[in-house]
């Protein structure tokens, strides 16, 4: 039989690319969802903090501009206008020395009010009369009471005389006979209080009584307060050993020292103590440089209740009123060769004014120059302090000048003088001292 052959096989067609396929996931798996890492700060709400940031900010440099342009109108003022408000003295525990410079017309103040007679002693025979209880505001206005007041160490004496207001104002205006806030061209005082230390607690000098004048249980803290002055003045007014006494904060400048008969509250009342302070058994202490007006010779002349002075070139220049720390009653000068001075001039004080030793000075030298006044046991209080000047004869003039360190209008109580001391130029042209260089004790 014939073989059979095999049929051939058809043409295999060529192979076509496969398509692309895409890695499938397994089903029934979840795929899971992609999201961008958060950092810690936006985790905190960084992006709000900032843009609260941004608008605070934006703020706090307005404010600050419109501040800025505020204080800048403010300084564009004269500095040397005299406008009334409130205010209050430097700080700082170091004394501070600065230049004088001229000082705004004194505001005027109180008017004249009657007469009266008054004893200085605790002990007199006459019946003396309450002490006025004017109240603030009518010795703001200058009503009160006149004359003089009362005994110093076991001396007794009377005194005539009109009362009148001392001061006005209130603030760093404040304008008074002690002095003025505002100035800074006079004698810087500083009022001390011996009834109480620095810290504002009571001393042995307080007595029983403090405010009242006379009465018996003040007697031995008189006697304290006597023996602490006398330390104080004989130390050369060491203004060391008043360290632990207390001490007003405020400093008024004095461009004179006129202070008529008045009140003993007058004094804390001008220098803002009168609410910590009681009107007796306190000292008032200018201190500085002054420059005499012309070459020649001239004298202190005055009187203080309780008492009154005067250290010229660091001598002792006057020692005056009822109590005479310095020179006793003989009136020795130790400081100008124990010269002795008995010349007085007249007054209704109480005292007379007297006169101290002749003083050679010499146009426009710088001389240091300090005035204490102080009230030992309460009542009135007085301070006056003129000068007499040599005529060509080598004899006072008669006339006595008020002492000043400025040519500027007098306080109105004080312009036309006092009747209780007559014959007083208070103009005093030609020989008014300048004032130097001034401490100012804070």
């Amino acid at each position: 039989m014939p073989e059979e052959k095999p049929s051939p096989t058809p043409a295999q067609d060529p192979p076509t690319a496969a398509p692309e396929s895409f890695p499938v996931e397994p089903a029934g798996k979840d795929v899971p969802a992609t999201r961008s890492k958060r950092t810690f700060w936006q985790k905190l709400g960084g992006e709000g903090l900032t843009v609260s940031l941004i608008i605070h900010l934006a703020l706090i440099l307005i404010a600050a501009v419109w501040v800025i342009s505020t204080v800048t109108d403010s300084a564009k003022k004269d500095p040397d206008s005299f406008s009334t408000g409130q205010g209050g003295g430097a700080a700082g525990d170091k004394a501070k020395q600065f230049q004088t410079r001229s000082q705004p017309k004194n505001p005027k103040s109180m008017a004249k009010n009657a007469t009266r007679i008054t004893s200085k002693s605790a002990n007199a025979t006459i019946s003396l009369p309450d002490l006025p209880t004017s109240s603030v505001a009518s010795l703001n206005t200058g009503m009160m009471g006149g004359g003089s007041s009362k005994g110093f160490g076991g001396g007794a004496g009377g005194g005539l005389g009109s009362g009148m207001g001392v001061g006005r104002g209130n603030g760093r205006n404040f304008v008074s006979v002690f002095g003025s806030k505002t100035a800074l061209n006079g004698l810087p005082g500083t009022f001390y209080d011996f009834k109480q230390n620095r810290a504002g607690k009571p001393t042995p000098m307080m007595g029983g009584a403090p405010e009242k004048f006379g009465d018996p249980s003040n007697n031995a803290a008189v006697d304290l307060y006597i023996l602490e002055v006398n330390k104080f003045l004989h130390k050369g007014f060491a203004v060391s050993s008043l360290s632990n006494v207390f001490r007003a904060p405020d400093t008024l400048l004095a461009s004179q020292i006129f202070i008529p008969p008045c009140p003993a509250t007058e004094a804390p009342k001008a220098y803002g103590v009168d609410k910590e302070c009681k009107p007796s058994r306190w000292i008032v202490h200018y201190r500085g440089t002054v420059k005499a007006p012309q070459t020649g010779k001239f004298r202190f002349v005055g009187s203080g209740d309780d008492f009154l002075a005067v250290r010229w070139n660091r001598k002792v220049a006057l020692d005056s009123g009822y109590g005479q720390y310095l020179t006793g009653a003989e009136n020795i000068y130790k400081d100008f060769g124990n010269k002795k001075c008995d010349e007085t001039h007249p007054s209704q004080l109480g005292k007379p004014m007297r006169a101290g030793p002749w003083i050679s000075i010499i146009k426009d030298t710088e001389v240091p120059l300090e005035v204490v006044i102080g009230e030992t046991p309460g009542g009135f209080f007085y301070a006056i302090l003129c000068i007499e000047v040599m005529a060509a004869d080598g004899k006072g003039e008669g006339t006595l000048k008020l002492f000043r360190l400025t040519s500027d209008e007098l306080p109105e109580a004080i312009k036309n003088g006092h009747p209780s001391v007559p014959n007083v130029d208070m103009v005093a042209e030609g020989w008014i001292f300048k004032a130097g260089r001034s401490i100012v004790i804070r």
